[in-house]
């Protein structure tokens, strides 16, 4: 047993360094997609692949029960990667910078594990290696259209994260991540000369208040109790430094848990836009794009996880950190049937300074990984009975 571990553990750093050396943008896959298929085949699994969402293969135990699915992304993101490796990235300004890599070789090691003890346990475990987690709207909606889920029961998603030591595990109760949003707002006006602003309308002065105004929905028009986030992350106006800007493009993102504050965020951004162009003379257009839908776990199942955590980590290395504001196309896994969403620590407990998460320093302490694989195929195990 102890050289099946072994043998498993190396497969899994093996295959991940390989994935990480060619990585690929969102619905762009094909080589990974390939790799994983052949991997599965060799196995003896028969892949289904799914147009722009990815495969999914079973793993049939003894007998005849429950469905379990596990899941893995396979996108990597547009960042050129600034770690000196021997695996780096092959394909310049594309790097797997958060940990997709680690997901799709520790899937993979749970298949060839499972595959080695169908005798074992009764039921099906699901793979689900997904297209394009990074880039709304996600590959996860094309599996689940394609069937992914059919007679599935659960679903369990592994997530790795460094802003936690190789081996931790965070377990989330129920909220996990949030509603993920974007808002575009574009401003018009007849914009004018510097030296005569009476004569025109400062679409930039207008586009500045609203950044500034728009703080307040967090502060005083939600519940005090909800957690949210509005944030601008672009603006774009102007043509030089004594032309008063005709337009304005303000582009951000909202982040919320409850519907209730996603359309009181939409709502408010909108009449604050319509009341400060109507207060200075411009006109408006406004866009409220909803993204991923907020992650929400399951109880039961994350009992299950986190009963399977302890074994594997122990218990003082189980947290249970507040809920995310990223978001994550999970949730529509989670929407479907009971699901559970959990995160890996992955970072070297010596590193003082570790890349995060999408930074071109992200790096992994590759002992975490036969925790991961062993925790997903215990888990799986377990939902089975």
């Amino acid at each position: 047993m102890a050289d099946d571990a072994s043998n498993i553990e190396k497969y899994v750093i093996s295959m991940r360094r390989q994935f990480h050396e060619y990585p690929e943008l969102s619905f762009q896959e094909e080589q990974t997609e390939g790799v994983i298929a052949e991997e599965l085949e060799g196995m003896g699994l028969r892949p289904v692949l799914v147009p722009k969402g990815g495969l999914y293969a079973d793993i049939k135990g003894g007998t005849e029960g429950k469905t379990v699915a596990l899941r893995a992304d396979m996108d990597a993101l547009p960042v050129r990667e600034e770690n000196d490796i021997p695996f780096k990235s092959r394909n310049d300004g594309v790097m797997h910078a958060c940990g997709h890599d680690a997901h799709m070789a520790m899937l993979l090691g749970v298949a060839k594990s499972l595959m080695q003890k169908r005798d074992q346990f009764n039921g099906t475990v699901r793979l689900l290696f997904q297209r394009a987690e990074e880039m709304p709207p996600g590959g996860a909606v094309e599996l689940i259209k394609a069937g992914a889920l059919k007679n599935v029961d659960c679903v369990v998603g592994q997530h790795v994260m460094s802003d936690a030591p190789a081996g931790i595990v965070a377990v989330f109760q129920k909220e996990c991540m949030a509603n993920a949003d974007e808002f575009r707002i574009r401003i018009h006006s007849k914009g004018g000369h510097g030296a005569y602003p009476h004569t025109g309308v400062d679409t930039l002065m207008i586009g500045s208040m609203l950044v500034v105004q728009a703080q307040t929905i967090v502060s005083r028009m939600l519940d005090p109790t909800e957690a949210a986030v509005v944030t601008f992350g672009k603006m774009d106006s102007g043509f030089r430094y004594n032309i008063i800007a005709a337009h304005t493009d303000l582009r951000g993102t909202v982040r919320t848990f409850s519907e209730a504050g996603r359309d009181k965020c939409e709502k408010s951004l909108k009449e604050m836009a319509a009341n400060l162009c109507k207060t200075y003379g411009a006109e408006f257009e406004f866009e409220f794009l909803r993204g991923y839908p907020a992650l929400i776990n399951n109880p039961e199942i994350v009992s299950v996880v986190e009963s399977v955590a302890r074994k594997v980590v122990g218990e003082k290395n189980i947290i249970h950190p507040k809920p995310q504001m990223g978001g994550e196309d999970f949730a529509y896994y989670a929407q479907q049937v009971p699901s559970a969403f959990y995160f890996l620590g992955t970072t070297d407990k010596n590193e003082t300074n570790p890349g995060a998460n999408h930074s071109p320093q992200f790096s992994i302490d590759e002992s975490a990984l036969s925790k991961g694989t062993r925790l997903m195929e215990e888990i799986a195990l377990k939902l089975l009975l």
